[in-house]
């Protein structure tokens, strides 16, 4: 099948949990489906970084200005090369998601959610046009593409990737803000919204829930969206079709972690707000009750992903130590322990899929297990309030042989429901069911 995304960004290189989620799908199904790609938001980076996904994923081609892509090369980039295209690209990233937030939560200045329902370019729909005669199938990723909804396209099906419920992820944003300005963060309940999130939230449900209503069909990653999209709108057509674990994430088996050295880790960038509030309630509220019992080096938690400097000095060195992007993941997760204090978002959590994979022992807030079918005491701890979250760090830097049973567990139904063949094997059931529905209602 020839399947036509419009994605507003590339998923390449793979450094954040969106462009993660994308480029690990695309890779399970690289046996199934020929895909072109439509990339909404401009980059200086897009023509090179488009070929070196290219030639990573020779079944993908970004579609060009000029309407035609690019065949993939036979050659390969030189690895000197390819890691300077992936400076540049992190470079661009930290300079240009500041001002403009994208499919990654961002939070803008005001201290409001970022908004994504905006018109696509002229360009883009340019391209979509031109290309709509080689696809099979239309399929819009994050809620920055929501706008195709409207395009007048009757002749071919139309597939929306919800990659987080955005309703959910706006209510949520400002109950955790509430509840940081009042108490602590999760250890309380949050206020009466304010009129700008009452305002806010109702318009982004409003508005998710009508876009979307103009697809042919909608797939999220978890049940839980699903069921906060059918509260705004039970007629919409949604299945649930997790994505895979990150395809660059190496797989450590629990009999293969020779050392439980049961360090805190994190794994996140700040260009996403809630990975900047969980580290800063690590760090405010979690971090002084962990030091009351341990040496300073045992408790710091160790941040991977990329913080601008001011961020860094923002947070005191003793609490937190930033390892910048790490290109083997695995090597910092394995018989280490994962923690995810997050409040804010919905989805599915890729940080928790490696973490899993990597037989990292995970500790998380409610909300941020949502969607891994992960159970309390089974495969993992979840802790809301900051001295229970204390609590459960140290219950498993106490006892390595339950910080390796949860991690064992966690391993085996990750790779159960998120490993890749699980995942091909689900959207290709879905894919089919779309197309069959269309055709038999043309």
């Amino acid at each position: 099948m020839n399947i036509l995304i419009i994605t507003p960004e590339l998923p390449w290189p793979a450094e954040t949990g969106g462009k993660a989620s994308q480029f690990a799908t695309l890779k399970a199904l690289a046996a199934d489906h020929s895909f072109r790609i439509v990339v909404s938001r401009a980059s200086p980076l897009l023509p090179s970084l488009a070929s070196e996904l290219e030639r990573e994923l020779p079944h993908v081609t970004v579609a060009r200005g000029d309407t035609h892509p690019q065949a993939p090369t036979t050659s390969r980039t030189a690895p000197g090369m390819r890691q300077r295209l992936k400076a540049m690209a992190r470079r661009i990233l930290r300079r240009g998601r500041q001002p403009e937030p994208a499919a990654n939560g961002s939070k803008p200045s005001g201290g409001r959610p970022y908004y994504p329902f905006v018109p696509v370019s002229t360009e883009t729909l340019a391209l979509i046009e031109a290309n709509l005669d080689w696809a099979d199938l239309i399929q819009a990723e994050f809620h920055e593409s929501l706008y195709t909804a409207f395009m007048p396209i009757r002749h071919k099906p139309k597939l929306f990737i919800c990659h987080q419920a955005h309703g959910r992820f706006c209510q949520r944003f400002y109950s955790s803000q509430a509840m940081a300005t009042s108490a602590a963060l999760a250890d309380g309940n949050a206020d009466t919204p304010s009129f700008m999130a009452a305002t806010d939230t109702a318009a982004a449900r409003a508005m998710e829930a009508r876009c979307m209503a103009g697809f042919d069909h909608i797939i999220t990653f978890t049940e839980d969206d699903q069921q906060a999209l059918w509260q705004q709108d039970a007629s919409l057509p949604i299945s649930v079709s997790p994505f895979p674990i990150p395809a660059d994430c190496t797989i450590v088996p629990p009999a293969e972690v020779h050392r439980w050295d049961l360090r805190l880790v994190y794994v996140g960038s700040a260009l996403w707000y809630p990975n900047v509030q969980a580290v800063q309630w690590f760090s405010n509220r979690v971090y002084p009750l962990l030091r009351e019992q341990l040496p300073t080096e045992a408790c710091r938690l160790q941040v991977v992903g990329h913080w601008p400097e001011a961020q860094r000095q923002s947070l005191p060195p003793e609490s937190v130590h930033f390892l910048g992007y790490a290109e083997q993941i695995a090597a910092v997760l394995s018989g280490n322990i994962s923690i995810n204090p997050v409040f804010t978002g919905a989805g599915l959590r890729t940080k928790l899929l490696a973490s899993a994979a990597c037989t990292s022992p995970i500790i998380s807030t409610s909300i941020g297990c949502e969607g891994m079918g992960l159970r309390h005491g089974d495969h993992c701890l979840i802790a809301d309030g900051a001295e229970d979250f204390a609590a459960a760090i140290l219950a498993l830097m106490r006892d390595e042989s339950m910080a390796a049973l949860l991690a064992t567990h966690a391993f085996e139904a990750a790779l159960q429901t998120f490993g890749p063949e699980a995942v091909r094997q689900r959207r290709n059931r879905i894919y089919a069911e779309v197309c069959g529905q269309f055709a038999a209602g043309s």
